[in-house]
């Protein structure tokens, strides 16, 4: 029973560490699409832009320069390939696994916003933003060679984020806010009992290693409600010049779930003891999303055109490990130690007016990954540096209302990727990775 404990404690869970841990430790996961505007710029200047009402998200001080009230509105269409190229996968016998070795974990993901601004006086802002901070999104069929590790992984997050801004001189702006913020995760992966049979009996259970006669099945499902904050100061520190800076604050969640194992009869025939290890059972966790911050400069140029820049941060590395406590007695708390790196985010931006009622943007941007090396990436998500080229334009409607639109395309360099699995199954191949972004938002001045 030991024994089996403790490859429940590693694979059971390994589903919930490779996506809450892979997911949270990933740059790709903080989802950048909060902004159409900014998404036309690369979201350079994203602290210190403050041209619309998603300021409340990149700098909640940037309120004071929108006049009146607003409304904002928008969709992002996100469409990612993640095609694997399988070179050395097998078993933790180290038997190839008879499973498709090419396979696109992609899947199109549709990310919402809303802002809210409410003007009490020009000096004093009220705001409230709605959006999706963090997720992923990636799903491979239940017979490819990385099925032991992952084949559905979606975390959702949705944040409500009143806020408040106040000009506290004629040049500086300082804003405050509130995040409520809910996750969902839902994972699922094969489990190789084969090997695990091996392991306990030195027998397989009557199946040969890197077949799927003895797969068996987890499933995982998790939600949480916690909370956090962030702050803004904005400056104009010449007419045609504003610095702005942002923060905001690491969001421990206290997720709570469950797990589903689907484990063939011929495993529980042959050592009873797994269908009590592998039983169904709640489970509770603590994933912390780690804290950021943000300097931008704005400059408009002339008239018409207007010039931007932005470096981001943030902390994955204060995440040093994950924890997931389970309900069921023959289950101890698994440990995940976590290999993270604090990543970057660099851009620069311009965007043109005509004079009239169009107004054109384009930007450039480098984002760094967050795993280390290619055993820290998982095919949940395989993390790598991106590198941005981004274009959009706005037309205005009438006096009130604006159409605002966006595309990005964000360029990957090939990723390795050598990932141990709990069972000592070893995931090898080269992903081949790009996404595509479109965007359109309403901007309503009431």
């Amino acid at each position: 029973m030991p024994l089996a404990n403790t490859f429940f404690k590693n694979l059971g869970l390994t589903l919930s560490i490779a996506m809450l841990s892979n997911t949270v430790h990933s740059a790709a996961f903080g989802i950048a699409e909060q902004s159409v505007l900014g998404l036309g710029n690369a979201f350079a200047g994203g602290a210190a832009s403050a041209e619309d009402a998603s300021t409340i998200w990149y700098n909640p001080a940037g309120m004071t320069r929108i006049k009146g009230h607003q409304v904002v509105a928008g969709l992002h269409i996100i469409t990612p390939s993640f095609a694997f190229n399988d070179e050395d996968s097998r078993t933790g016998l180290g038997a190839a696994i008879q499973a498709d070795g090419t396979e696109d974990g992609g899947r199109v993901a549709f990310v919402p916003n809303f802002y809210y601004i409410h003007s009490i006086n020009e000096g004093l802002k009220l705001g409230l933003g709605i959006n999706s901070p963090m997720g992923m999104a990636t799903k491979y069929s239940d017979q490819w060679v990385g099925k032991y590790q992952a084949i559905e992984s979606e975390i959702i997050t949705v944040n409500v984020n009143p806020s408040i801004a106040w000009k506290a001189t004629g040049n500086l702006s300082l804003g405050l806010g509130l995040n409520i913020q809910y996750i969902e995760a839902t994972l699922n992966n094969a489990a190789d009992f084969t090997t695990i049979c091996y392991s306990l009996t030195a027998t397989t259970c009557n199946a040969l290693p890197g077949s799927n006669t003895n797969d068996g099945f987890a499933h995982i499902e998790g939600d949480d409600i916690s909370f956090g904050f962030n702050v803004g100061l904005l400056y104009q520190s010449s007419e045609k010049t504003r610095l702005g800076l942002s923060y905001r604050s690491e969001i421990r969640h206290e997720l709570e779930g469950r797990v589903d194992f689907n484990i063939p009869s011929s495993v529980t025939t042959a050592i009873p003891s797994l269908g009590v290890v592998f039983s169904d059972s709640h489970l509770s966790s603590q994933p912390d999303l780690p804290a950021s911050a943000s300097i931008s400069i704005y400059h408009q140029w002339d008239q018409r055109l207007a010039l931007m820049a932005d470096m981001s941060w943030v902390g994955w590395s204060s995440v040093p490990d994950l924890t997931i406590k389970f309900d069921n007695p023959y289950k101890t708390d698994s440990i995940e130690t976590l290999e993270l790196n604090d990543n970057l985010r660099l851009s620069m931006g311009a965007s043109y007016s005509n004079g009239g009622q169009w107004t054109f943007r384009t930007g450039l941007a480098f984002d760094e990954g967050a795993a280390k090396d290619s055993a820290s990436r998982s095919p949940r998500f395989p993390d790598n540096d991106r590198y941005w080229l981004s274009f959009g334009a706005s037309y205005q409607l009438s006096n009130k209302i604006f159409i605002d639109t966006g595309y990005t395309h964000i360029f990957v360099p090939d990723t390795k990727l050598k990932r141990i699995g709990s069972t000592g199954d070893v995931v090898e191949g080269t992903y081949e990775s790009a996404a595509d972004i479109f965007s359109a938002q309403v901007r309503w001045n009431i």
